[in-house]
C-alpha cells in the first residue's frame, strides 16, 4: 500500500528496517548501570531480582558506599566498560544531566522513571527537549520518561518501578502506554495456569523510542511468541503498522487494548462522519485491517494471548469447527451460548451422533457433549473420538478441575487429553468452569505445546478465537492499493461552516467526487442576477448551495415544477439574506430512490484517512453504526466492508428486493479511498449523505467537505 503524507510525499508500506542497535542493547543488556538508587529507596526491592540475571550490574551513587550489597561508583564515567542500559531513579532534572553525560560515553540508552517532563507543561517540555537532544547526540534509545521501566521475566531483568509480581515466564510480551497496567497484566498472568510472560515494557512519554520501535523489536525477539499492546495513541502510524505487519509475518499474533475510547462520543456538529467515526473507531478499523485483534479490558487481553502463548504454532489452525466436551449439562449449555457470542462454530458432528446415542445413555446432542455420570466410564474413547474427529479443528474439555481438585481421577482424565492431543496434532484446551485450571494440570500436560490451559469458559474460547482469527487473517492475501497522486488544496477563500471551519462550495465538492469516479446527480448553480436555466428536466430540488445545514434553515424546496422554479429560487435566496449567508442556489432534478447510504471520509484520524460506510438518511443516526477501512482501499477491502452490513438485510436485499448495486458500491468505495488518500493533506471530513440508491445505480446528490486551514491544521 502506498499512502500520501500531509506534505504530499508517498510512503511505502513494506520495509526491511530492523530494530535499532541501541534499543537492542537496552532491552537485551549485558551491562547495566543503576544510577541514584540507595538501599532505602522504595523501588530497591523491585530492582533487586536483576542481580540474579546474567547481566553485570553496576550501581552509581555519589555518597552510598554500597547498594544492595555491591560497591558503588561515584559517576557513570568511572565505569570502565560500555554500558548497555542505564537505569535512572533520579529526578527529571538530574536525569537529563545524566543523559547528557551518557551521550559522551558508550551507552546503549536509558530507562527513566522520573515524571516532570512534557506532561507537566513548559518547564517539563524544555527538559524533554534536552533529553531528546542528548539521546540523539549519543545515538541512545530512551524508555520513558514518566515510565515504570521494563521487566524481562526469563532473564530476571527488573529495570522497573513496578512491584515484583513475579509472573511466570513464557512467550507473551506486553507494551503499555499506561505504566500501572503492566502490574495488572502481571497479576492477571499469575492467575492463569499456563500463561507466561516474556517482557513487560512501560513506554512512558516516548521521548525517542515509541510503540512502533517496541513492536519492531518484538518482531525479531526470539523470546516473544505473541504481543499485547495497551495503547493511548500512536505517534508514527506508518512505522507502527509496518512493524505490526513484520510481527504478524513472523507468526506472532498482536492483541491491542485501546484506552480513551470515550472520544468517539464527542459530537462534531458539522459532520455525521466526524460524529460517528471518532478516534477509537478509527483505531479499531485500522488495527483490524492490519491484523491486530482487539480487547476491551486487561482480562480479555490476557485471555486472548494466553492460549497462543501456550500452544505450539505448528498446531494452530482457523478453528472454524470447534468441539466441546463438558463434565456437566450446565457447562455444555453455557459453552454453546458463549461460543456463539465469541464467533465460534460448534458443528452438529453427524459422524459421531450414532456413536454418542449408542454409547452414552440419554445423550442425543454430540456437540457440545454432556458427559454427566458417564464421562469416567467412556472417557478415553470419548477423548480419542473427539480429538481425532476430522469434523473438528479444535476441542475444549471443560470441567471443575480447579486448584482444589487435584485427584488421581482428574489427573488421569487430563492425561488422556494430553496423549490424544499429541497423537492427533490438533489444538486442545482444558478449561475450568470458572477461574483457573489447577496448577497440577501443568505437571500432567507438560510444556510441549500440545494442550493449553484456559481461564474459565469465556476466556478459553476467546483464546481459541484469537488463534483462529490470526491464522485466517494471515492466510488472506492483502494486495497493495494503487498509488495515489496528491491533489492540492483549493486556493482562495472558502465558506465558513459557522464554527470557524471552512468547507468546499457545492460545485467544487461535486466536481471532486466526479474526479474520482463517484457518480453525481445533474446540477447547476444560480448566483444573484443570473437567469434560471437548469438545462435538465424537472421536477426540481432547489436549495442553498454553500451552507452546511440547509435543511435546518428550511432552505430546501422539493418537487418544484418548471413554472414555479424562479419563485422557489427567490424564496431560497431570501432565506440566505435573512441569515447573512451566501446566496448561491443549487438546482437538481428530483431523483427517485429506494434506499440511502452514507459514504464519507474521516481525515482527522491519528492513523491516517478512513473511508466510512453506513446506512444513510435518518437511519445513520438511529443505528449509530458505520464501518470503515483505511485509505486507499483495494477492491477486496471494499467488498469486505460492504459485507459487514449483511446482517442488516438492507443493502444486500430483503423480502425479495434487489441488492443496492453492490458491485458499483465497491467501485465507489475504492474511488473514495483514492480521494481520501490524495486529499489527506487538507480534507478534515467529507460526507455524502445521502448517496441515493436508484433503479439505475448509485448517485450522490450532495457532499459536505470540511477543509483544514491553509497551514494544514486540523
Amino acid at each position: 500500500m502506498t499512502l500520501i503524507s500531509d506534505d504530499g510525499s508517498s510512503r511505502t508500506q513494506e520495509s526491511d528496517v530492523r530494530p535499532s542497535p541501541s534499543l537492542e542493547r537496552v532491552l537485551n543488556p549485558s551491562t547495566i548501570a543503576v544510577v541514584g538508587l540507595s538501599d532505602k529507596s522504595p523501588v530497591a526491592p523491585f530492582i533487586e531480582p536483576t542481580l540474579d540475571s546474567d547481566a553485570e550490574v553496576f550501581f552509581v551513587h555519589p555518597t552510598a558506599p554500597t547498594v544492595l550489597g555491591k560497591p558503588t561508583y561515584r559517576t557513570i564515567a568511572d565505569i570502565a566498560e560500555p554500558i548497555d542500559a542505564v537505569l535512572s531513579v533520579m529526578s527529571a532534572e538530574r536525569t537529563v544531566t545524566l543523559a547528557e553525560e551518557c551521550a559522551t560515553l558508550d551507552c546503549g540508552g536509558l530507562v527513566i522513571y522520573a515524571a516532570g517532563f512534557s506532561e507537566v507543561g513548559a518547564d517539563g517540555e524544555d527538559l524533554q527537549r534536552r533529553l531528546a537532544a542528548a539521546a540523539q547526540r549519543g545515538g541512545m534509545a530512551v524508555i520513558g520518561p514518566n515510565s515504570l521501566g521494563y521487566i524481562s521475566v526469563p532473564r530476571s531483568l527488573n529495570l522497573t518501578a513496578s512491584a515484583d509480581y513475579r509472573p511466570p515466564a513464557g512467550g507473551v510480551s506486553i507494551v503499555s502506554h499506561s505504566g500501572a497496567m503492566i502490574g495488572g497484566i502481571a497479576i492477571a498472568a499469575r492467575a492463569r495456569t499456563g500463561m507466561g510472560i516474556s517482557r513487560l515494557i512501560s513506554a512512558g512519554n516516548e521521548v525517542t523510542t515509541d510503540m512502533a520501535d517496541y513492536v519492531d523489536f518484538l518482531a525479531s525477539d526470539p523470546e516473544t511468541a505473541a504481543v499485547g499492546l495497551i495503547v493511548e495513541g500512536i505517534r508514527r502510524p506508518e512505522e507502527f503498522l509496518r512493524a505490526a505487519r513484520r510481527c504478524i509475518a513472523a507468526g506472532k499474533p498482536i492483541v491491542a487494548l485501546k484506552l480513551a475510547r470515550n472520544s468517539r462520543t464527542q459530537q462534531m456538529a458539522a459532520s455525521h462522519t466526524g460524529a460517528l467515526a471518532g478516534s477509537a473507531w478509527a483505531y479499531d478499523v485500522a488495527f483490524r485491517h492490519a491484523g491486530i485483534q482487539l480487547a476491551h479490558d486487561l482480562e480479555e487481553l490476557v485471555d486472548r494471548l494466553s492460549l497462543v502463548g501456550q500452544l505450539d504454532p505448528a498446531k494452530w489452525n482457523k478453528v472454524e469447527r470447534l468441539g466441546v466436551v463438558a463434565g456437566t449439562g450446565g457447562f455444555a449449555s453455557l459453552a454453546y451460548d458463549l461460543a456463539e457470542a465469541e464467533g465460534l462454530v460448534l458443528p452438529p458432528l453427524d459422524d459421531l451422533a450414532d456413536w454418542v446415542r449408542s454409547t452414552i445413555p440419554g445423550i442425543t446432542v454430540p456437540n457440545p457433549l454432556d458427559t454427566t455420570g458417564f464421562g469416567a466410564t467412556f472417557w478415553t474413547d470419548i477423548v480419542d473420538r473427539y480429538v481425532g474427529s476430522p469434523e473438528l479443528e479444535a476441542v475444549v474439555f471443560v470441567n471443575m478441575w480447579g486448584e482444589g481438585d487435584d485427584s488421581p481421577m482428574y489427573r488421569r482424565l487430563i492425561d488422556d487429553v494430553a496423549v490424544a492431543a499429541r497423537r492427533f496434532g490438533k489444538p486442545v484446551a482444558i478449561a475450568a468452569g470458572a477461574g483457573p485450571v489447577g496448577a497440577y494440570a501443568q505437571d500432567v500436560i507438560g510444556s510441549d505445546g500440545s494442550v493449553a490451559l484456559g481461564y474459565g469458559l469465556r476466556g478459553t474460547l476467546r483464546g481459541l478465537h484469537t488463534m483462529g482469527t490470526f491464522v485466517r487473517d494471515r492466510g488472506t492475501p492483502r494486495p497493495p492499493a494503487d498509488a495515489v497522486t496528491p491533489v492540492p488544496r483549493p486556493t482562495g477563500p472558502l465558506p465558513d461552516a459557522g464554527d470557524g471551519r471552512s468547507f468546499l462550495p457545492f460545485t467544487q465538492a461535486m466536481a471532486l467526487l466526479d474526479r474520482f469516479g463517484i457518480s453525481t446527480a445533474p446540477h447547476c448553480t444560480v448566483d444573484t442576477g443570473e437567469q434560471v436555466e437548469p438545462g435538465f428536466a424537472g421536477p426540481y430540488a432547489v436549495k442553498l448551495a454553500d451552507v452546511p445545514h440547509r435543511t435546518e434553515l428550511g432552505a430546501v424546496a422539493l418537487d418544484v415544477g418548471r413554472d414555479d422554479l424562479e419563485r422557489a429560487v427567490a424564496d431560497i435566496r431570501a432565506i440566505a439574506q435573512q441569515h447573512g449567508l451566501p446566496e448561491t442556489v443549487a438546482i437538481q432534478p428530483m431523483t427517485a430512490a429506494r434506499g440511502e447510504l452514507l459514504v464519507g471520509i474521516e481525515g482527522r484520524s491519528e492513523l491516517g484517512p478512513m473511508v466510512v460506510l453506513g446506512i444513510g438518511g435518518i437511519l445513520v443516526e438511529v443505528l449509530e453504526r458505520v464501518g470503515g477501512r483505511p485509505a486507499p482501499l483495494t477492491h477486496t477491502d471494499a467488498v469486505a466492508l460492504i459485507d459487514e452490513f449483511r446482517d442488516l438485510r438492507l443493502m444486500h436485499g430483503y423480502r425479495g428486493s434487489e441488492p443496492w448495486h453492490l458491485a458499483q458500491l465497491a467501485d465507489l468505495l475504492v474511488g473514495f479511498g483514492q480521494l481520501a488518500a490524495a486529499c489527506h493533506g487538507w480534507i478534515e471530513s467529507l460526507d455524502v449523505n445521502p448517496l441515493l440508491v436508484t433503479e439505475d445505480g448509485l448517485v450522490a446528490v450532495d457532499a459536505l467537505c470540511i477543509v483544514r486551514d491553509t497551514e494544514g491544521n486540523r
